[in-house]
């Protein structure tokens, strides 16, 4: 699990009143990023996003969903969104989030608190504190797909920062031994062997890994 972090939270809603009149919200506070092609599509610091409790499929019918799932907090965010609903299970699964369609060799993958989930979108129910976040594969039968970083940062109390990170793109999350590490735009070193790194800094700063090649995207913090 995640050490005690400093990160700005928002919490998250359907947007327009309306919407939310038919769309109903509980508040799971579970937070969301949405990654795709090196770049976080949603949540560049991970914000805690409400459920909602229907969504609209693919062919423009409404269906019910259960309280917290990660499907609602995709429609909660105002996203847009494509859903393609399966009758046989009863259950849809995601094509598209924002303008970003996965491709018929890939698929939007569900990662929850850094593992691959093995439940569907609508049948995914989160509690608070779960950390999601879906990645854009774009060719599943790559052994180097996509990967995003997962960090957080504890204030020592003594003038002192500890970073630590893992990184998420296959089953389970992984420490991001040997990741560089910029704070202000500025490398400062290489996480440990245990994905850390602990250093000496002033606020305000912000953190993040560099993206490398096309396939990474890095968690931003703010402190």
């Amino acid at each position: 699990r995640r050490i005690n972090i400093m990160r700005t939270r928002t919490i998250l809603a359907a947007a327009a009143i309306g919407v939310a009149a038919l769309i109903p919200t509980t508040a799971s506070a579970a937070t969301l990023r949405v990654v795709s092609n090196a770049q976080n599509v949603f949540g560049g610091t991970a914000s805690d996003v409400a459920s909602a409790r229907s969504y609209v499929d693919s062919k423009g019918k409404r269906h019910a969903l259960k309280a917290n799932s990660a499907m609602g907090q995709i429609v909660a965010t105002s996203l847009p969104y494509t859903a393609v609903y399966d009758a046989t299970y009863n259950a849809a699964y995601l094509t598209r989030i924002v303008g970003t369609k996965a491709p018929a060799t890939g698929y939007w993958a569900l990662f929850v608190n850094g593992t691959m989930s093995m439940t569907g979108a609508t049948d995914a129910t989160l509690k608070a504190s779960d950390e999601v976040v879906w990645i854009l594969d774009s060719d599943y039968s790559s052994k180097n797909g996509p990967h995003a970083y997962n960090l957080d940062a504890k204030n020592n109390g003594n003038g002192t920062v500890t970073f630590s990170a893992t990184r998420m793109g296959r089953a389970k999350a992984i420490v991001a031994g040997g990741a560089p590490l910029e704070v202000n735009g500025v490398k400062v070193g290489n996480l440990n062997a245990n994905g850390t790194l602990t250093i000496s800094l002033a606020s305000p700063w912000t953190a993040q890994i560099p993206t490398k090649k096309r396939i990474a995207a890095s968690e931003k913090l703010a402190g």
